[in-house]
């Protein structure tokens, strides 16, 4: 796969973008072991990000929140 490379004022500008779900699907937080990834839109619709969550097996406890722009290039992670 291609590398994407994106500029600190690229990231900047799509991690201050406003976001909406891409369905109106309800998602449950993930249980111990589990992920979710969550699909969302710039309102244009010209950008796409995945929201990731995912909870720790052991240690029930730990979460990961991440969110990713144009599918691979971690924008922002958030480890509990």
């Amino acid at each position: 796969m291609a590398e994407i490379k994106l500029t600190q004022a690229e990231a900047d500008a799509l991690i201050a973008m406003e976001k909406h779900r891409v369905t109106n699907d309800r998602h449950d937080f993930p249980m111990h072991g589990e992920s979710l990834t969550v699909p969302l839109q710039s309102p244009d619709k010209r950008e796409h990000f995945l929201l990731d969550l995912s909870r720790g097996s052991i240690d029930l406890k730990k979460v990961k929140m991440q969110n990713r722009g144009r599918q691979v290039v971690v924008l922002v992670r958030l480890d509990l």
